[in-house]
């Protein structure tokens, strides 16, 4: 599966990136710059995560790396649509209560 990272929505309280594919040591560099990258100060990162078919530990590292840059800046990051892949991940490493985690894409930006 190819990888994929977009910043597919940009409006002025939040951003929405979406994610397909595999997350791993050589992609998980371009998420979190993308995450960086959306930003806005006082606003929210919503990671659309629905379409990621693999994450791995870097990938993990990454997430909470980008979380805690962004939450230095009063950011949060919000994670949309978890593929089972990601849940499994969040499950077995009891990351799940670290992270904001919403059932959809909707969800997140609407609690924004």
């Amino acid at each position: 599966m190819d990888f994929e990272v977009s910043i597919d929505e940009h409006a002025e309280a939040y951003s929405v990136i979406s994610v397909r594919g595999e997350v791993d040591l050589h992609t998980a560099p371009k998420v979190q710059s993308a995450i960086e990258r959306a930003a806005d100060p006082n606003g929210a990162v919503v990671l659309d995560m629905g379409g990621v078919a693999f994450m791995d530990s870097t990938a993990l590292s990454a997430l909470v790396r980008a979380k805690d840059t962004l939450q230095q800046q009063g950011i949060s990051l919000r994670l949309a649509s978890p593929s089972k892949a990601v849940e499994r991940i969040f499950s077995v490493t009891g990351f799940r209560d670290y992270f904001d985690i919403f059932p959809s894409r909707e969800a997140a930006i609407s609690s924004v």
